[in-house]
């Protein structure tokens, strides 16, 4: 959070800088961080009220109310009341950074090389002489710019058939595009009436801490926990690349991948540049709300990435390769700064993994990162609620009455408080205007709900419709800066 915090006048999230929010005063810490006053004896400190033990572990969410993805997608639409002007079962179609210190002279041709080389480099897989040939472009038109062929060279030992044809790349998308993108061809995606995408995640409705797993190495032996009793289960590198490998090749597999570079954490001292290679728009407009969103300029000198992560969800991992005990796997190697999701396609797992990298990476650094909600008030006093996932930290940090610096993920440094993302997930179950005004009158344009139900014809969610999962995991939506 670069500059003050997010004012939330009718329920339109923004940064905004006044005179009572910046300068030299107690609660203004450098790079316009919020400062937190230590010196009331912790009284800023608030902890998020505890609720019953399933709401604050969202990864053992509730499984799908679905056998078959039909019954999924059934699910997901109510019929309209006897009062809709319109016959039962009338469906109408959906509508449509870094450091910035190199900046040579560079055609637009040689940057948009450059930007592929890059990409292309990031789909490499070990199995082929060459990366995947890039370009950008949706596959579908016919007027997809071609750019000259680019390759990423990789040490090999085969060459097979996909290194004969193009990966398409949708690159950092505009909600607008990414909408159009999930309509046309993801099963399951609407406009709903406020102007939100509503979408299905699938069969894992939340996290599955049972599948994620670390690679235990001269990296990660002496700096995680390990043993009885840890949330860290270790694999070794030699499995994580073999799930690399099957991530990777199923993205090359496809027509299209969509990549988004991105930045985490708003303090520009301590900024982590992350690359997310997803198969769905669903998963790249969650993220380009979750992570902090470089300007043009910013992507222009964007070059190799912090962190990158491959969503292959979609795609089940071997249940028979060593370390795994399902089709579903999360793997984190903190060495080659990668991270690979097999088998889910819960959007959390992306924005819950990156807080995992920074929890490891900011105290490194002697940072402190922080499971918390924060906001500040006029004077500059910041507060801070800790909590688990469920326990009301969104809730609690979004007050009209003060500014919100975000509601999940935080770093506190001698510069002061940011945030470590560019927008707030919420849980929707029985959200109303009355209750939560803020929270709602998110839900509009950009947003993206998951597993709600609508009415067919009107397009209204009803919040306390359980239909899809016993646990409506949520929305995500932007912090938005001026």
């Amino acid at each position: 959070m670069a500059s003050g915090g997010a004012n939330n006048n009718g329920g339109e999230f923004s940064f905004a800088s006044s005179p009572k929010t910046t300068g030299n005063r107690a609660g203004a810490g450098r790079n316009g961080l919020p400062k937190i006053q230590t010196q009331d004896n912790g009284k800023k400190l608030s902890s998020a009220a505890a609720r019953a033990e399933d709401l604050c572990y969202d990864d053992s969410a509730t499984p799908v109310k679905a056998q078959t993805l039909d019954e999924l997608h059934s699910l997901q639409k109510k019929r309209s009341t006897p009062s809709t002007p319109i016959t039962a079962g009338t469906t109408p179609a959906g509508a449509a950074a870094s450091q910035g210190a190199f900046f040579t002279a560079m055609s637009e041709e040689d940057r948009q090389r450059q930007q592929l080389q890059s990409i292309s480099a990031s789909l490499a897989s070990l199995t082929r002489e060459t990366g995947p040939k890039v370009v950008k472009g949706d596959p579908a038109r016919s007027s997809t710019p071609k750019v000259a062929q680019v390759e990423h060279y990789t040490p090999s030992i085969s060459v097979t058939d996909s290194s004969m044809k193009f990966t398409h790349v949708l690159y950092n998308l505009s909600p607008a595009e990414l909408y159009e993108q999930a309509i046309k061809y993801e099963k399951g995606s609407f406009i709903t009436s406020t102007g939100a995408l509503a979408t299905l995640s699938g069969a894992k409705t939340g996290r599955s801490p049972r599948d994620k797993r670390v690679v235990r190495d001269d990296t990660t032996e002496d700096d995680l926990w390990w043993g009885k009793g840890s949330p860290n289960i270790e694999m070794d590198e030699h499995t994580f690349m073999v799930n690399r490998e099957r991530a990777v090749d199923y993205l090359n597999s496809l027509d299209k991948v969509f990549v988004n570079d991105q930045f985490l954490n708003w303090d520009p001292e301590h900024r982590i540049k992350v690359r997310i290679v997803s198969a769905r728009a669903y998963h790249s407009l969650f993220m380009h709300n979750m992570c902090i969103r470089a300007t043009p300029e910013e992507l222009e000198s964007f070059g190799t990435p912090d962190f990158t992560i491959y969503n292959a969800g979609q795609f089940p991992c071997n249940r028979y390769t060593h370390y795994m005990t399902s089709s579903t796997s999360i793997d984190l190697n903190l060495g080659r700064r990668e991270m690979v999701i097999l088998g889910t396609q819960y959007a959390g797992e992306m924005k819950k993994g990156l807080f995992g990298v920074m929890h490891y990476l900011m105290p490194l650094r002697g940072i402190l990162s922080l499971h918390s909600g924060c906001n500040m008030g006029k004077d500059g006093d910041v507060a801070l609620f800790f909590g688990l996932s469920g326990t009301g930290k969104t809730t609690l940090s979004t007050d009209h009455n003060r500014y919100l610096i975000g509601d999940d993920e935080h770093c506190w440094s001698d510069n002061g408080v940011s945030n470590i993302e560019g927008g707030c997930y919420a849980k929707c179950i029985d959200l109303s205007a009355e209750k939560e005004p803020d929270i709602f009158n998110a839900i509009k344009f950009g947003t993206v709900l998951e597993n709600v139900v609508f009415d067919e014809h009107t397009r209204e969610v009803d919040y306390t419709d359980k239909s899809v999962t016993g646990k409506i995991r949520g929305f995500s939506y932007q912090l938005f800066t001026h």
